[in-house]
């Protein structure tokens, strides 16, 4: 089976595999030596990872890897979300696997720790393939997607090692892969051209939210030609993933720990695929009610919140689903991109003025209404009539409406400050009443990274607390 046949496998329609209790993976075994990495990849949550970083303990990796081939599996890759040549020891776990009897060990890498000393070492280990990821095929372009200016370095480490396996006559595969944005998908031709002769296969992906920890993929980073509406994911009845920690995770990606089923430090590796919480999560993905998990972001590119399976594992991280770290790489790139638009709004009772300016916020971009709590509304007005969970869904359902998240107070700073919005639009009404002293702040603090005020016109004739007041006068 070549590279993309393997990839295909992931998310190929594979019925035989869909029960609770599946048969024990053969292959698609990942095994996390270490969480840190020494890139910041765009379309990567590692860049906002919390996680502590770490690494695997020797006792661990051996019983892990004992443990999955007395079960039947033959295939390991000592990789998942770090970078593998971070790790010191990566050789003699290369040695272990394959002195276990595994009969194909894998590494994914960004290449840049890949030096001749450490290429020799792996291979001498018997490595059976090693896979460079490479996002882009020139050095400007690699630096944006990558975070780091190693593309001529990757390069020299990628001709070594094609003359190690030369030198040594050993018999194992190079590959590349290139994840393709919107930002390199023509560039994809260029991979044969500056790699000729370099790899024994260039397999590409369209970058999608692996994991679900990246929804702003879907709005910032996806390809032009990518229509996917629905992802199928075999994962949970097909992989093993085993973090730095020693967790059994149902995603090779899974950055802070959200889609953990078993700590393999108190359970066995075949109580943990068996276990419970493994089942539940099968379950859901086979009812297709993934509602809750960053799963549901993955699989069908939705945003929306999520809790962790078991959440005694997890890392807390407020940030996690920001998209302003991608949104400040692209805009200091000078490339274009959909921009951030910040709406307040009371929206106790939807009117025209409200259209105008939810128009008016779509015409800019991405259009994120702050709906007041109703505790921010009290500061300032009469209490609304309904509440924040009915006034939100009102707004969700609204034409040009992109995301609602709560503004806890009438001062926008806080909200402004944690989203950084390209664009915050507010009607001309609050340049005088209750919201004047706000206004200027808002100015202030939409400036710091470059941020406008777009104002359009009050619409005259229609204002919620009028009407309010009206009705109570009626009563």
């Amino acid at each position: 089976m070549d590279l993309q046949e393997r990839v295909f496998l992931k998310k190929a329609d594979r019925n035989e595999l869909y029960s609770l209790e599946p048969p024990f993976p053969y292959t698609n075994f990942l095994l996390e030596l270490s969480n840190a990495c020494n890139h910041k990849c765009l379309f990567c949550a590692h860049q906002k990872m919390k996680r502590k970083v770490g690494k695997m303990k020797p006792e661990m990796a051996e019983s892990v890897l004992r443990q999955a081939y007395e079960l039947g599996t033959r295939e390991v890759g000592l990789y998942a979300t770090g970078e593998p040549f971070i790790v010191p020891e990566l050789a003699q776990y290369v040695k272990l696997a394959k002195d276990i009897g595994y009969t194909y060990v894998y590494l994914t890498s960004n290449g840049a720790l890949a030096t001749p000393e450490r290429i020799r070492e792996v291979v001498d280990a018997g490595i059976d393939s090693v896979k460079f990821s490479i996002n882009a095929p020139e050095r400007k372009m690699y630096e944006f997607i990558h975070g780091r200016d190693d593309f001529d370095t990757v390069f020299e480490h990628l001709v070594y090692l094609n003359q190690y396996r030369k030198e040594s006559g050993r018999d194992f595969k190079i590959y590349i892969t290139g994840i393709l944005t919107r930002y390199t998908e023509h560039m994809r031709d260029d991979y044969f051209k500056v790699f000729e002769g370099l790899a024994d296969q260039i397999v590409f992906k369209d970058v999608y939210n692996q994991g679900g920890y990246m929804p702003e993929i879907d709005y910032l980073l996806r390809c032009t030609h990518d229509t996917e509406v629905m992802r199928r994911c075999n994962l949970p009845f097909d992989a093993l993933c085993v973090t730095c920690e020693g967790y059994l995770s149902v995603e090779n990606a899974d950055f802070e720990n959200m889609l953990i089923v078993a700590d393999l430090n108190k359970v066995s590796l075949k109580e943990g695929w068996y276990g419970e919480k493994m089942k539940e999560i099968r379950q859901k993905f086979m009812d297709d009610k993934l509602e809750g998990t960053v799963c549901a972001g993955c699989v069908h590119h939705r945003q929306e919140p999520a809790e962790p399976l078991m959440p005694e594992y997890a890392t807390e991280n407020d940030d996690l689903f920001l998209d302003w770290p991608v949104r400040e790489r692209i805009r200091a790139a000078g490339l274009p991109y959909t921009k951030l638009v910040y709406v307040p709004m009371a929206a106790d009772i939807i009117h025209p003025g409200h259209i105008n300016i939810l128009k008016t916020a779509a015409s800019l971009g991405r259009v994120m209404v702050g709906l007041f709590s109703d505790e921010a509304i009290r500061t300032y007005k009469p209490e609304p009539y309904m509440n924040y969970e009915q006034r939100k869904i009102v707004l969700e359902n609204l034409k040009g409406v992109d995301v609602v998240v709560m503004q806890e107070t009438k001062d926008y700073e806080p909200n402004l400050r944690r989203f950084k919005p390209d664009y915050m639009v507010h009607g001309t009404d609050w340049r005088e009443g209750p919201l004047a002293q706000v206004r200027q702040k808002a100015f202030d603090v939409m400036a710091e990274w470059g941020g406008e005020i777009v104002e359009p016109e009050y619409t005259q004739g229609v204002s919620s607390t009028e009407f309010k007041k009206k009705v109570r006068e009626a009563e």
